[in-house]
């Protein structure tokens, strides 16, 4: 079964899927949930347009969302911050640890998926990258919303770019996380 997956990045029209500013492309890693940048690189991305913004926005320190955090990153000039849609052609590839069958058969706790202690979410994730014949990445709920996913792919080959589209103030997927989150948005 296919599933749609989003994901928040700085954008730079005319970039290559795989240089700084495409939609595939992973800057350095290595202080995320299951960073393991020795072994591999990972792209996060979300089950939902609203959770991939409410990932990418919600621990900023203010409350208050504004167009300066649409700017895309410095290293990246001419960058904006960009919704990318992407496909994933088969979803059973994917290790789910919101099936509690998988975190038994990967002797997980639910507290250990979603701690926010990152050495010990990153050595679990290495332990399942190493079965990497068998998933191409994992999937966890998210911390802002239980009910949206957010997924770490490894195998970037099996996503289908969809589209992208800049983000502004007035985007559904921001006014849908702003509101879900808690945020203000100003114009």
């Amino acid at each position: 079964m296919a599933v749609d997956l989003y994901r928040v990045f700085s954008h730079r029209l005319g970039a290559a899927n795989h240089e700084p500013g495409g939609a595939l492309f992973i800057p350095p890693q290595g202080l995320g949930r299951i960073d393991n940048p020795q072994h591999y690189q990972v792209l996060y991305v979300s089950t939902e347009p609203e959770a991939a913004v409410a990932e990418s926005f919600g621990a900023r320190p203010s409350q208050t969302w504004t167009a300066k955090m649409l700017r895309g990153h410095p290293l990246i000039p001419g960058s904006v911050r960009a919704l990318a849609h992407y496909e994933l052609a088969d979803w059973s590839e994917v290790c789910d640890l919101d099936d509690p069958r998988r975190l038994l058969e990967q002797k997980l706790r639910p507290s250990q998926v979603i701690t926010r202690d990152y050495w010990l979410t990153q050595e679990w994730a290495l332990r399942i990258y190493q079965q990497r014949a068998r998933w191409v990445g994992l999937r966890w709920w998210s911390f802002y919303e239980g009910r949206w996913s957010s997924l770490g792919l490894w195998d970037r080959a099996r996503l289908v770019l969809r589209n992208v589209v800049p983000l502004d103030l007035r985007h559904p997927a921001l006014l849908g996380a702003a509101a879900r989150i808690g945020r203000q948005v100003a114009e």
